[in-house]
């Protein structure tokens, strides 16, 4: 099974999709049933006081498997990316410090040096040529976030009708035999 960061961070990503508009209730009811360690289940805390412990039904596990599968086919797309992202940076930032150097002014004159102006078309040109050689992948990345939000918002409309009337939700999706994690307050809420 992937690493519950990856779950913890597709939770994330679900939970960002689910509407911030919960119902505001002053008597919250606590729903905690007896779980099988041996399932997928969902926790739910409301202000890190576990108000829902129910196991994923087939549905919701089946959308939650799917959202992992698009999550994880995504870091790995994200990968090569990284490397162009960080040699485009690196130009980007070869370019504007020679564009510094080409244009000299001062009060009353602007001076053009042609050696670091042709420099800075010359590094222009990598860049937009990098750029171009990895256009395919940028946008195979950018379809497979797309995939990767719609299982997303599969997901959560599988969980909502579960959550809905708890607001602060902190969610806990858990794989059979893994143990709760802590509530941590410091996590930004919605």
């Amino acid at each position: 099974m992937f690493k519950r960061i990856v779950a913890t961070a597709c939770v994330g990503l679900t939970v960002a999709y689910i509407s911030t508009s919960f119902a505001n209730s002053a008597d919250k009811d606590i729903d905690i049933q007896k779980v099988s360690k041996d399932e997928y289940r969902i926790l739910v805390f409301d202000h890190c006081q576990k108000m829902l412990e129910k196991p994923l039904n087939s549905e919701q596990v089946s959308s939650f498997l799917a959202l992992e599968e698009q999550s994880e086919l995504m870091r790995k797309l994200e990968k090569p990316i990284h490397a162009v992202s960080r040699q485009m940076s690196k130009l980007g930032r070869e370019v504007e410090a020679i564009s510094r150097k080409a244009f000299i002014e001062d009060d009353k004159t602007l001076t053009i040096d042609k050696t670091h102006l042709a420099e800075q078309k010359l590094l222009s040109k990598q860049l937009e040529a990098l750029a171009d050689a990895h256009k395919d992948d940028f946008n195979t990345l950018e379809r497979q976030g797309k995939n990767v939000e719609s299982a997303a918002k599969r997901f959560e409309s599988t969980i909502k009708p579960l959550i809905a009337d708890v607001e602060n939700a902190h969610i806990q999706i858990l794989e059979p035999g893994e143990v709760e994690k802590p509530c941590d307050p410091h996590i930004k809420q919605i």
